[in-house]
């Protein structure tokens, strides 16, 4: 690992903090306009310079929406009329057969569909059998054999009594952590910008549904989506090259949403396409769910059309999402082991990849197509990095970090991958040297963001914020001239409603000798001050007070601390940097900047 000397920290730069009653409204000419109100002088001069106000978005944390319950068992709910489950037609194809069978009984051909029929049924079904005569064994265990020896003979399986008090326990646990999220990080769960319009995705954490907001039209699309089957939504990705298709990732699988908008009566818009912005839409979801991990495992290039694994339910997690830039492929990390599944969205197929581990210590954590779809990144819970090459699909790990990999982002050249470690306030990049599709890359530490108490302005009286910590997330403009990082709540960290960001020279990485920093401190962003947040103050005065020998300071009531963070793919003027909030506001940043496109 070798590493480029840093130019200068923010402290170094003179680069002062805002104060904890303003709010940052955007970037201009390399500084942030920070307003404490509606009067600050430093709106005009925002205007002036062409700055453009977003309205923000303002997300409950409770809502009342009407729909289809809660899935209480393994069967399909009945009546839901939006859900459609690939794969998983076995009973409808025999229906239809057996009438066709009916009509001609003298058939042979109908006699042989008949037969295979039957024993591709028992081949899929099998598993299903089994389990039912196990459940049937140990119901006739429990009424005659003390009930942990028949538990230890025959095991907890669905239908008993112990199975049904174990998930009833599960699902208390999934309440209870769903619950505790709400209070510390908000009510919005994910949120997924669509990649070709202004339109985002954003799902609600207690409810389990999702709801689309159009930015052209500052309205909410008057539809939500929501079904039997999404629930723990974990991530979300929008198909590009594919209109409006939404990828949702959950407990159940990935709920593949299509959603058609409705057609515009007016004579002037038939050449434009239709926008979700306040009319009603059209949508149903197909439930993707997981291939067999068992037997070998074969690569989405290399296996044949005969070979593919059909989509069929199965109660795995995913974790993160990932949609190549093409559209065709739809990659998936899941919370209960390292695999990863590649579907081929269009043949309705999915491979899995089987490399970092079959138990939750290697869980995923992210995954992350390249711009030039050559590329795949995954990051697991057992500390590995790992670069994949989507042509043979072979790939490299990098495991010597003291942490798990929080969160990384690829520039949009496709030649390096900037990341953050856990525990750790230092930034890396993965650098990838040579052409597609060589694995050939090296890890460099770029730089550290050094925790210090800084004042707000120049006054010798004036506030004093401290700054910096842990990083937590961070995100990188689709352009790759911002970087953006937010602080984790630690021992070391100070203000963590404040997003730090840094210019980005990303030619810096591949010169010799790393004269220069691919990072230079730019600014620091603060959302909007709305008062008290979560804690209520009672609760707050009975906490006792910190230590004064800790370095540990508390951020102040009331003030908004980041929950998710990102960039809108589609902005001419520069980067558009949009911030959930932990009371559920969601703010539109404009950074303006002179971008390096050049027209014809």
């Amino acid at each position: 690992m070798c590493a480029y000397r840093s130019t200068a920290t923010f402290e170094e730069r003179g680069i002062r903090p805002p104060p904890w009653n303003s709010a940052t409204v955007g970037e201009s000419d390399l500084k942030f306009i920070h307003l404490r109100d509606g009067e600050d002088t430093g709106l005009l001069q925002y205007v002036r310079s062409g700055g453009i106000a977003f309205p923000h978005i303002m997300v409950p944390d409770q809502l009342q929406i009407r729909g289809v319950a809660k899935l209480s068992t393994n069967e399909p709910v009945g009546g839901v009329s939006a859900l459609h489950v690939v794969g998983d037609q076995s009973e409808q194809d025999s229906v239809v057969l057996q009438n066709k069978e009916a009509d001609e009984p003298n058939s042979a051909l109908s006699t042989m569909v008949s037969h295979a029929l039957w024993l591709w049924n028992a081949k899929q079904n099998i598993a299903e059998l089994i389990t039912r005569a196990q459940t049937r064994s140990l119901l006739a265990a429990e009424s005659w054999l003390p009930t942990p020896l028949a538990h230890a003979v025959f095991g907890q399986v669905p239908g008993t009594a112990a199975a049904a008090e174990a998930d009833a326990i599960e699902a208390r646990e999934a309440e209870g952590q769903k619950n505790m999220l709400a209070k510390t990080d908000g009510p919005v769960s994910c949120v997924a910008w669509h990649p070709h319009r202004s339109l985002l995705a954003i799902s609600h954490r207690a409810t389990d549904c999702v709801f689309v907001y159009d930015l052209v039209n500052d309205t909410w699309c008057s539809n939500v989506l929501q079904n039997a089957y999404m629930q723990g939504i974990t991530s979300m990705a929008w198909q590009p090259n594919c209109g409006y298709t939404l990828a949702v990732g959950c407990t159940t699988g990935v709920c593949l949403w299509n959603i058609v908008p409705a057609a515009s009566s007016d004579s002037a818009d038939v050449l434009k396409a239709p926008g979700l912005g306040g009319g009603q839409i059209s949508a149903w979801m197909s439930l993707l769910s997981f291939p067999e991990l068992s037997g070998t495992c074969k690569y989405p290039s290399q296996l044949p059309t005969s070979d593919k694994v059909s989509f069929h339910r199965s109660a795995s997690s995913v974790s993160a999402l990932s949609f190549s830039n093409s559209g065709q492929w739809l990659v998936a990390g899941h919370q209960m082991h390292g695999h990863l599944t590649v579907w081929d969205v269009a043949l309705g197929t999915a491979t899995p990849l089987k490399r970092s581990g079959s138990t939750s210590r290697s869980a995923t954590l992210q995954v992350g197509m390249s711009p030039n779809d050559r590329y795949l990144i995954s990051t697991h819970a057992n500390g590995q990095l790992r670069l994949w090459e989507t042509e043979n699909w072979t790939s490299r790990v990098w495991s010597d970090f003291n942490a798990n990999v929080t969160r990384f982002t690829w520039s949009p050249d496709s030649r390096s991958v900037y990341f953050a470690v856990a525990d750790s306030a230092d930034i890396y990049a993965l650098a990838l040297y040579k052409a597609p599709s060589s694995l050939d890359a090296q890890v460099t530490h770029v730089t550290t963001f050094t925790a210090h108490a800084a004042a707000v302005s120049e006054d010798a009286d004036s506030e004093r914020v401290r700054v910096g910590g842990s990083i937590k997330y961070l995100a990188l403009d689709p352009r790759g001239q911002r970087l953006v990082v937010s602080f984790d709540d630690d021992s070391t960290s100070g203000d963590i409603s404040l997003l730090a960001v840094y210019l980005v020279n990303n030619d810096a990485l591949f010169r010799a000798g790393g004269d220069s920093s691919a990072l230079m401190p730019l600014g620091y962003v603060r959302g909007p001050n709305w008062g008290k947040q979560h804690r209520l103050e009672q609760d707050v005065a009975l906490e006792p007070k910190p230590d004064k020998s800790t370095k540990k300071k508390r951020v102040r009531v009331g003030t908004p601390t980041p929950s998710w963070f990102g960039f809108s793919p589609n902005f001419e003027p520069g980067a558009l940097l949009t911030v959930v909030w932990a009371n559920g506001k969601i703010s539109l940043l404009p950074l303006l900047y002179a971008t390096k496109l050049t027209r014809a």
